[in-house]
């Protein structure tokens, strides 16, 4: 018997779990999908089969993995979705309860599944080498059938990730070769860093260990023509602390933020640690180099949103808000300048200037934020990292937008001329639909939207594979 889930503020309304696995052919669409696109938008994002324990508060980082893939070609679209079948999952969906504590916090876990990996595969779906991998920081990824969203198990890449994989890789323009890491790469809570190479056919063929100054939840990295770069920022992962009821992960503001440059394809070695005032951002846009300097472009804030401080007091919603930020580390100094004040998340580019200098940041956001919100972004926009310049489209009252995917225009070489792909649920009509904007014309609106057979919960990250 299934149990209900409690009421939490990241288990109604846009994160209310949907439960259920479907298949939607020759999707309602309104305007006209581009001849041109011919491929599949993929989003990851939780959604529970399972309650927590009543005693142990849920997050919205928490929830199994959920995969949507919209399928278009010849100007028509097709739905399927599918949970991301982890032994978490299965082991769950056996029991017909929640079995791991939130995290993995083994002071909730039952005993069954003591000393088990706690894998949700929940937050990014990443193509590489012509397969599908469901990632989730804390464990290696999980590969999926392109097309069916069969899970087909655990990927290791021939025995180099040998633990947690970071949900953020990045691929290399020049070589098509995907650069990664984890965190707590020797245990939970260790201070190691593994960084991995796998090459284009999907080879593993370089690993190395560092050790970052604390056991931090190092999200996302940077990585550009000649550096890979691994931001310690201060939320702060404390087993002891769990252990006592208390965050596992938790924001330390007396801290300081320490960002590790190391050459890309490194050895670990000789890296340099460059030190600053506490900063955060989960997801950074872009890097490059500049001569000696390297810029970083961030969702960028001075406090972790949604991670509660050491004694388990919540973030203020208005001490957290990201806003593109450009962070310079010029010799042992780091320079934060912001590039634009909207209230954003989910920054993402034209991934052919990976590492490169480049111009187009692609967002969700909101013009109005509110105290409190709950992810409430209405706002798909375009910036000129350079000019300023914000070209946006607001979905309307009550649209809530997901993360915009840059799809380049066949034959077209130019920075940003393509589309953007990016979800929007109508909480009015409680209605979901897969929006298609010119990334050049953003303010015109959608050329096409495509309607989905039901509504799609909140999520985090999505990716798009050529046919």
């Amino acid at each position: 018997m299934a149990l209900p889930f409690p009421n939490d503020p990241y288990l109604t309304g846009y994160y209310r779990p949907f439960g259920a696995e479907m298949d939607a052919a020759d999707l309602v669409v309104e305007g006209a999908i581009p001849e041109e696109l011919n491929g599949t938008f993929y989003r990851n994002g939780p959604d529970p089969a399972h309650p927590p324990h009543p005693d142990n508060k849920y997050h919205v980082f928490d929830g199994d993995g959920m995969i949507y893939a919209i399928r278009l070609a010849d100007g028509r679209a097709a739905m399927r979705n599918r949970y991301v079948k982890t032994r978490k999952y299965e082991l769950e969906k056996a029991a017909g309860r929640r079995l791991f504590g939130v995290f993995g916090n083994p002071r909730f876990n039952d005993p069954s599944v003591n000393m088990m990996d706690y894998n949700t595969a929940n937050t990014h779906i990443w193509p590489h080498a012509g397969r599908l991998y469901a990632l989730m920081e804390g464990c290696p990824p999980v590969a999926l059938d392109p097309a069916t969203l069969d899970t087909l198990g655990s990927e290791h890449f021939d025995g180099t990730v040998t633990g947690p994989f970071t949900a953020h890789p990045k691929t290399d323009p020049a070589t098509g070769a995907m650069h990664a890491f984890g965190y707590s790469a020797k245990g939970p809570g260790s201070t190691a860093i593994r960084y991995n190479i796998v090459d284009a056919q999907g080879r593993g063929t370089h690993t190395a260990f560092l050790d970052q100054p604390y056991a931090s939840m190092m999200h996302d990295f940077a990585l550009t023509d000649r550096h890979v770069v691994f931001p310690c920022l201060p939320v702060v992962i404390d087993l002891m602390r769990a252990m006592q009821g208390k965050p596992l992960a938790a924001w330390e503001s007396d801290r300081a933020s320490h960002f590790g440059i190391m050459a890309k394809g490194g050895d670990g070695t000789g890296v340099r640690w460059v030190e600053s005032d506490p900063l955060f951002a989960f997801h950074i846009a872009n890097s490059f180099d500049d001569g000696e300097d390297l810029v970083i472009d961030v969702a960028g804030s001075r406090r972790a949103p949604l991670m509660p401080a050491a004694d388990g007091t919540p973030a203020d919603p208005a001490a957290s808000r990201f806003t593109l930020k450009r962070w310079r580390i010029r010799g042992n100094a780091v320079h934060e300048e912001q590039i634009d004040g909207m209230d954003l998340q989910f920054p993402r580019i034209d991934d052919r200037w990976q590492g490169r200098r480049y111009r187009k940041a692609f967002v969700n956001g909101t013009p109005r934020p509110s105290p409190g919100r709950v992810d409430g972004f209405d706002t798909i926009a375009t910036i000129d990292t350079e000019s300023g310049h914000r070209d946006a489209f607001n979905a309307g009252d009550g649209a809530y937008t997901g993360e915009p995917v840059f799809v380049p225009r066949p034959g077209s070489s130019a920075e940003g001329d393509g589309w953007l792909l990016a979800l929007r649920w109508d909480s009015l009509k409680n209605e979901s639909a897969l929006l298609i904007l010119d990334a050049q014309h953003v303010s015109d609106g959608p050329v096409a939207t495509i309607h989905m057979p039901a509504r799609i919960p909140g999520g985090f990250h999505c990716s798009w594979m050529p046919a």
